[in-house]
């Protein structure tokens, strides 16, 4: 069923962390040692282990192979079986981490329709704007808004979310009107904390010129809530997620400033995940329950 170098090899490379140190520990070379855990994985049919530059994590998988290897064949031998399975049916705990307030505003039913479409499977959710590591933390899949880093990770477009320049009916008026985009960087502006670099309204005309326009900061927020609520309040202009605005531009809560104009480059709702190759079926079958309700 399995060859005894290739479980030495999962073993110690689970026990180190790293396929160097176990390729060391079994005085083979670091490559031999990749191909056996290829092998292994192409023999089982799932993923042992998640791979980035800087360290080596086992799959949720590869922990009860781990656990169970010291065991009885015959309980090796129900474990591999009950394993190779979830590729057929959607089993074990999924792990999932999405922005927190697109998460409450539009995944939350996405989620519990999921669970219930799926009963093997142990949902667990983080709904938090914190930049995780995916790997590093555990997490099968992350929902991301935005432009996407080269992190080496596999991403799948699941939506469309613009943002939108806005400002409250009375902070456009306390400020004379705002009809020229060069007033934008004299003009208290509200921030996304998590944003990188300084902070500013990058936006492409209809002729497809892109303009960058500094922001002022008044007011700092990691939550697109917040954000709106600062905004609503003439605290400052703001730049906003279509989803947590568009309600509010659309009874005159707000207004959307320079509306000819759109944020660039464009943003995107994406599920990311660590790998195409042996995807299990809970994560693929979550991705296609994404796609069906955003896209």
């Amino acid at each position: 069923m399995i060859f005894n170098p290739a479980v030495e090899t999962f073993r110690e490379v689970v026990r180190h962390g790293s396929f160097t140190a176990a390729a060391s520990a079994l005085g083979i070379s670091g490559a031999a040692a990749s191909k056996q855990i290829k092998l292994l994985e192409e023999k089982l049919g799932f993923r042992l282990f998640n791979r980035t530059t800087r360290n080596v994590q086992p799959t949720e998988a590869a922990r009860r192979l781990d656990a169970l290897l010291s065991e009885n064949a015959e309980q090796l031998a129900t474990l591999l079986a009950e394993l190779s399975s979830e590729q057929e049916r959607p089993t074990g705990r999924l792990r999932l981490n999405v922005p927190m307030s697109f998460g409450e505003l539009f995944l939350r039913k996405p989620i519990a329709e999921y669970a219930l479409a799926y009963p093997d499977v142990v949902v667990d959710v983080d709904f938090e704007d914190r930049r995780v590591h995916l790997i590093e933390e555990g997490f099968d899949l992350v929902v991301r808004i935005g432009v996407l880093e080269d992190s080496g990770l596999i991403a799948t477009r699941v939506g469309d979310c613009p943002l939108y320049l806005c400002a409250s009916p009375q902070f456009v008026e306390r400020h004379g009107g705002i009809t020229d985009p060069a007033q934008i960087p004299s003009l208290p502006a509200i921030i996304y904390s998590n944003s990188d670099g300084a902070p500013s309204w990058s936006c492409q005309d209809r002729s497809g010129q892109v303009h960058s326009h500094p922001l002022r900061p008044v007011f700092y927020a990691n939550s697109a809530g917040m954000m709106l609520e600062a905004c609503r309040n003439g605290i400052g202009l703001a730049v906003l997620p279509s989803f947590s605005c568009q309600h509010d531009i659309d009874n005159g809560n707000i207004l959307r400033l320079f509306p000819q104009m759109t944020t660039a480059p464009e943003r995107g709702i994406y599920a990311i995940y660590p790998d195409r190759r042996y995807l299990p079926l809970k994560v693929r079958t979550f991705i296609e329950l994404l796609q069906g309700a955003l896209g």
